[in-house]
């Protein structure tokens, strides 16, 4: 087995917009989708990311601190390490993230060696 991340990107409007009611349902989705890895022996970790980030850059040997950005179009919210047998397997879970049913976006890695 290969390990994969899951990067979840959205700009936070359509989650800022919704009902507790609707956030808790999808947030039993996230339950749902993780149990389910944890249950395949797929779920190695993960986690929501706060807002505010920073970013830091190195220029001739300078390093610069820019940031914390709490406006961007399209922010990391969170992320998801897991286990498939192969990059078509890995999309085949990474359909099934709830990320994809408000408005996010999600971009899927293999793990390992340059």
């Amino acid at each position: 087995m290969t390990e994969f991340m899951l990067i979840m990107k959205g700009d936070n409007q359509s989650w800022n917009g919704m009902s507790a009611e609707e956030k808790q349902r999808i947030m039993e989705k996230y339950y749902g989708f993780v149990n389910r890895l944890k249950r395949e022996n797929r779920f190695k970790t993960g986690s929501p990311l706060k807002h505010g980030g920073v970013q830091l850059k190195s220029e001739k040997g300078l390093i610069t601190v820019d940031g914390p950005f709490s406006e961007t179009k399209e922010a990391l919210n969170g992320y998801f390490i897991f286990e498939a047998k192969d990059q078509e397997e890995a999309i085949a879970i990474a359909r099934d993230c709830p990320a994809l049913t408000h408005g996010e976006t999600v971009e899927v890695f293999e793990m390992g060696d340059h």
